[in-house]
């Protein structure tokens, strides 16, 4: 979704715009897998305490590794916050759709 996007930017704004597009589906893609990478480390019944505490851990990475890759993107000189920030809200929301999808799949 975010190369879409950013592809999008791209033809309509220019270059700075599609990069600044580009950084904003890092920084919501970036922190997902690190999330990701983190909770399915661990399955089974037995593993109960140790799924929840990588729960935990992940969501706070998480939510760290987002902010900080917010403010080292935003000391980047040609940055166009407008083209980050849609990027950034449509790659988070673009999540949604395909969860709903899934869970209909699955039943």
């Amino acid at each position: 979704m975010a190369l879409i996007v950013s592809f999008i930017y791209f033809i309509f704004f220019g270059k700075y715009q599609a990069i600044s597009a580009v950084y904003g589906g890092l920084i919501c893609v970036l922190p997902g897998m690190v999330f990701a990478f983190l909770v399915f480390r661990y399955a089974g019944a037995s593993k109960n305490k140790l799924v929840v505490r990588s729960f935990s851990k992940g969501s706070k990475l998480k939510f760290l590794f987002t902010i900080v890759m917010f403010i080292l993107i935003y000391k980047w000189q040609h940055l166009q916050p407008i083209a980050l920030l849609v990027t950034y809200a449509v790659t988070l929301m673009a999540q949604w759709p395909i969860i709903i999808f899934l869970n209909r799949v699955s039943r």
